[in-house]
C-alpha cells in the first residue's frame, strides 16, 4: 500500500470507524450513569447484590460459550472479506462451531442450575438467556467487515428501549426479575436484528463439515486463554464476595466497581485510539517518534488518573448519597479505596495497548495477568473473610499493583516506561493537593448536599488545573501553549 493510499484510509474510513467507536464508548459510559442511580434506589443493595452475583456466575458460562469467537471471528472475517467464497466459508465454519459449543455450555449450565442451585433459581433461569444469546451473537462478523455504523446505531436504539423499559417496568423492590429480564431480552432482540442483516452482505454459503468447522478451534483457543484469564481476574472479587460474605456486600462492591470502571473508560480510550498510529510507526522503524507518543501518553494518563482518583477520594462522601441514594453508605469507603486502582489500571492500559500488543508481546501480557489472577484469588480468600468488601478492594489493589510492576519490568528493554512515570510524579502531588484543598474547604460549605458536591468539584478541579498550568509554564510544556492559544482565540472571538 502506498503512502497516499494509507493516508486516504486514515482520513476517510479510519476516521469514520473511529467516530463510531468513540460514540459507542460514550454510550457505554452514559447508560450506567443514567440507570444506576434509579435502579439502586428502586431495588436496594440486597437485590443489586443478588443480581450482580448471579450475573457474574452466568457470565463465566457466556465466556466459555463464545470461546474467543469475538476476537478470532473479527480477525478471520477481516482477512477473508475480499473473496465471496472465502468469506462464506469462514462465516459458516465459525457459526457452526459457535452453535455446537453454545449447545454444550448451555447443557452444562442447565445441569449446574438443576443440581447445585437452590436459591434464586428463577433468576438463574432468566440469566440462561445470556448463554442462548451466544447462538445468535454475530457482532464479530460486522466488526470484521468494519461495519461499525450498523452496530453502534443498533446499540443506541436498544439502549434507549432498555432505558424506557427499566423506567416503566422496574418500580419496586419486587421487580428484580423484571430488571434482569429487560437487560437480557434487549440484548437478545438486538442480536436477532443483527442476524437479519447478515444476508445484506453477499457471500457464498458453504456447507462446512463439523471437522472443517473445528479447524478454527486451535487458533481460537490462543485468543481465548487471555480472555479467560482476564474474566476470572476481573470477576473473581464479586464471586468470592458472594461466597464468603453477603449479597449486600456484593451490591455495595458492584456499584462501587461500576463507578471506577466508568471513570477508567475515560482513560482507556487513549490507548485504544492511539494503537493504529503506534503500529504504523513501529512498522516504519520510527522508534523515536513512537517513544515520544508513549511518553506523552504516560503524561496524559498520570494527569488524568491523578485528577480522577484523588477527585473521587475527595467527593466520595457527598457523591454516594447523591448518586446511589440512601442505603449505600458502605460505598463511600469502597470507592475511596478502589480509587487507587485507577492509577495502576491506567498505566497498564497504556502498557498493553501501546507497548505489549504493538510489539507482539502477548505472551508477556498473559503471564502478568495470570500472576495477577493468582494473587487476587489468594488475597481475596484471606481479606474478604477479614474485612468483607473492603478486603476485596484491597486485594484488587494489590493484584493490579503487582501486574503493573511486572509489565513495567517486562518491557524495560523496549521502552524506559518507569522513567516516564517518574518524570510525571508531580501530577500525583497536584492530586494530593487537590484532595487537601477540598477537605479544607468542605467543612465551610453549609449548603444542601448536591450543592456542596458541585462546589467541591469546582474547587478541586480549579485547584488541580491551576497547579497544572503553573507547572506547564515553568517546564515550557507544549500543553501550556495549546491552552494559551485556545484562551487567546476565545478572547479574540469574544471581542
Amino acid at each position: 500500500m502506498t503512502g497516499a493510499t494509507t493516508e486516504g484510509v486514515f482520513d476517510g474510513k479510519f476516521k469514520k470507524n473511529l467516530f463510531y467507536q468513540t460514540l459507542y464508548q460514550i454510550l457505554a459510559t452514559a447508560f450506567p450513569l443514567i440507570t444506576t442511580p434509579y435502579v439502586s434506589r428502586v431495588l436496594g443493595s440486597h437485590n443489586i447484590g443478588t443480581y450482580t452475583y448471579v450475573a457474574t456466575i452466568a457470565n463465566y458460562f457466556v465466556v466459555f460459550s463464545m470461546l474467543g469467537i469475538t476476537n478470532y471471528g473479527t480477525k478471520t472475517i477481516a482477512g477473508n472479506k475480499i473473496d465471496s467464497n472465502s468469506l462464506g466459508k469462514a462465516y459458516c465454519g465459525i457459526r457452526k462451531m459457535q452453535c455446537v459449543i453454545t449447545s454444550i455450555i448451555f447443557a452444562l449450565y442447565v445441569c449446574f442450575v438443576v443440581v447445585i442451585i437452590d436459591e434464586n433459581r428463577i433468576l438463574y433461569i432468566i440469566e440462561s438467556l445470556w448463554i442462548l444469546n451466544c447462538y445468535i451473537d454475530v457482532n464479530w462478523f460486522f466488526f470484521g467487515l468494519e461495519q461499525f455504523e450498523l452496530t453502534v446505531k443498533r446499540n443506541l436504539i436498544i439502549k434507549l428501549i432498555t432505558l424506557v423499559g427499566l423506567f416503566i417496568f422496574v418500580r419496586t423492590k419486587n421487580d428484580l426479575l423484571m430488571y434482569a429480564f429487560i437487560l437480557v431480552i434487549s440484548t437478545v432482540l438486538s442480536n436477532v436484528y443483527l442476524m437479519t442483516q447478515v444476508k445484506n452482505n453477499r457471500f457464498t454459503k458453504v456447507d462446512v463439515s463439523i471437522k472443517d468447522s473445528f479447524s478454527h478451534f486451535k487458533p481460537m483457543m490462543l485468543l481465548f486463554v487471555p480472555i479467560l484469564a482476564m474474566t476470572f481476574y476481573h470477576q473473581m472479587d464479586k464471586t468470592m464476595l458472594g461466597i464468603f460474605s453477603t449479597y449486600e456486600e456484593v451490591g455495595y462492591y458492584g456499584n462501587s466497581d461500576k463507578i471506577i470502571n466508568i471513570l477508567l473508560g475515560i482513560i482507556s480510550g487513549l490507548g485504544t485510539v492511539s494503537l493504529p498510529a503506534i503500529v504504523s510507526l513501529i512498522s516504519k522503524g520510527k522508534i523515536n517518534e513512537y517513544r515520544n507518543i508513549v511518553e506523552k501518553s504516560v503524561e496524559l494518563v498520570m494527569m488524568g488518573c491523578s485528577a480522577i482518583a484523588f477527585g473521587m477520594l475527595s467527593i466520595s462522601k457527598e457523591f454516594v448519597p447523591v448518586f446511589f441514594g440512601p442505603g449505600f453508605d458502605s460505598c463511600v469507603n469502597l470507592i475511596s479505596v478502589l480509587s487507587f486502582v485507577i492509577f495502576f489500571k491506567g498505566i497498564t492500559t497504556i502498557i498493553v495497548n501501546q507497548v505489549l500488543i504493538p510489539n507482539n508481546k502477548e505472551k508477556e501480557y498473559i503471564i502478568a495477568v495470570f500472576i495477577g489472577a493468582g494473587i487476587n484469588f489468594f488475597a481475596n480468600i484471606i481479606l474478604i473473610q477479614l474485612y468483607g468488601g473492603i478486603g476485596a478492594a484491597i486485594a484488587t489493589i494489590i493484584a493490579e499493583a503487582v501486574v503493573c510492576i511486572i509489565e513495567v519490568v517486562l518491557i524495560r528493554k523496549i521502552i524506559p516506561f518507569a522513567l516516564y512515570v517518574r518524570k510525571n510524579v508531580m501530577y500525583v502531588v497536584f492530586g494530593l493537593g487537590m484532595y487537601l484543598a477540598v477537605k479544607i474547604m468542605s467543612p465551610i460549605l453549609k449548603f444542601r448536599i448536591f450543592v456542596n458536591l458541585c462546589l467541591e468539584i469546582v474547587i478541586g478541579g480549579s485547584f488541580f488545573l491551576l497547579c497544572c498550568m503553573i507547572y506547564w509554564k515553568i517546564t515550557k510544556s507544549p500543553i501550556y501553549e495549546i491552552f494559551s492559544s485556545k484562551i487567546s482565540r476565545f478572547h479574540l472571538n469574544k471581542n
